[in-house]
């Protein structure tokens, strides 16, 4: 379990991630998980000095549009790019969208990372 974890949902992720850069905290990513019909995604900030690390969790359904964080913490456009290419997190108004082709090539199979697509063969194939 992840100490200093608050639970919000996508009408306050902006309010709430512009409260960690007034307060001068680092975005250091996100995490998105696969729950079956939902995606979970949790961000990390840190403040200096020191490692402890504070999270923001929301739960989105996975046809849901999350608003992109980037206009804030630029550095998230990685992760979020990331996000929509491997579990198909549309995120709106990033900053730079890659176009789902980030990490994943024109052939690539379509969201890899989701539970329902997963691709078959046994590890190594």
């Amino acid at each position: 379990m992840i100490e200093n974890l608050k639970e919000i949902s996508k009408d306050t992720l902006l309010q709430e991630v512009q409260k960690f850069a007034d307060a001068k905290a680092r975005f250091v990513t996100t995490v998105c998980s696969d729950l079956g019909d939902k995606l979970e995604v949790t961000y990390f900030f840190n403040y200096s000095p020191g490692m402890d690390m504070v999270a923001l969790r929301m739960v989105v359904g996975k046809d849901e549009e999350v608003p992109s964080i980037s206009g804030i913490y630029l550095t998230a456009v990685l992760s979020e790019n990331e996000m929509f290419e491997q579990f198909g997190l549309k995120v709106k108004d990033m900053a730079i969208d890659f176009g789902g082709l980030m990490f994943l090539a024109k052939d690539s199979p379509v969201k890899p990372m989701v539970k329902d697509n997963a691709a078959g063969g046994k590890g190594g194939e």
